[in-house]
């Protein structure tokens, strides 16, 4: 089948994945994973007319069931893993974004997550892992409940001279975790406001958990930052991140 989307990168990511669960292999499966386009199978009764799905119609979508009776959403990185699954040359498909796929999952009772192409890499995405990207990208501003929003392009650009007393509080941090790699000083300014937040993003070299990474980073923070200050957090894989550290420089370096 001759489908129009392209997910070789998302493949190759995530087999070098299965073969190797290193940090640095699930961070770039990760990043192909929240851009890529999917093909999603599905049954629609009755039947499109002239490509056009009637407004009464039921959209039936394929799961799959493991040993362990987890339920996943088969979904298809190209046509031929779509023709492994499924030869009927009258199937039906949609074509969807992770976006669309994580929130039909979540969104959902009896699915624990999806599966990447069940005929040939055979990659579940597990709810779990979709929660914690959800995290990331909505990650908690501490100091006060705030959040720093990174849908749309909110705008980062670097501080050259970052505050000495938080940037050697930090420095001193991340010299002691065997996790964090490198960090990058960076601002933003919000919604509705006229001054700057800054926001730190920071790159892991190891797997574990984000929240409790951030609230280590938060709590060393909070004991130099004045009453009422904010800082955003933000990790590297983050696709708003990605965009504006490409041309930034790390004040902290492991």
């Amino acid at each position: 089948m001759n489908i129009p989307i392209d997910n070789t990168a998302l493949v190759e990511a995530a087999l070098k994945l299965k073969e190797n669960a290193v940090q640095e292999n699930r961070l770039w499966f990760l990043q192909k994973l929240i851009s890529a386009k999917f093909i999603l199978p599905v049954v629609i009764i009755p039947e499109p007319v002239n490509n056009k799905i009637p407004a009464d119609a039921t959209v039936n979508y394929f799961s799959m069931t493991t040993s362990k009776g987890l339920n996943y959403l088969a979904v298809f990185t190209s046509g031929e893993e779509f023709e492994k699954w499924n030869k009927n040359p009258n199937k039906m498909y949609l074509i969807r974004g992770y976006d669309n796929i994580k929130n039909m999952v979540l969104g959902r009772k009896g699915y624990d997550g999806f599966v990447i192409d069940p005929c040939g890499c055979n990659l579940a995405v597990q709810n779990s892992l979709i929660q914690n990207i959800e995290k990331a990208n909505n990650p908690d501003v501490v100091i006060r409940p705030e959040k720093i929003q990174t849908e749309g392009d909110i705008g980062l650009r670097q501080v050259s001279s970052p505050p000495e007393k938080l940037k050697k509080a930090l420095c001193d941090y991340f010299d002691s975790r065997d996790n964090i790699s490198s960090a990058y000083f960076m601002e933003t300014i919000r919604k509705g406001e006229d001054k700057p937040t800054p926001v730190l993003v920071v790159e892991f070299c190891k797997d574990g958990s984000l929240k409790a990474a951030f609230d280590g980073i938060a709590a060393v923070a909070h004991t130099v930052m004045k009453k009422g200050e904010t800082i955003g957090l933000m990790p590297s894989f983050d696709k708003v991140a990605q965009k504006y550290i490409k041309e930034a420089s790390p004040f902290y370096r492991k």
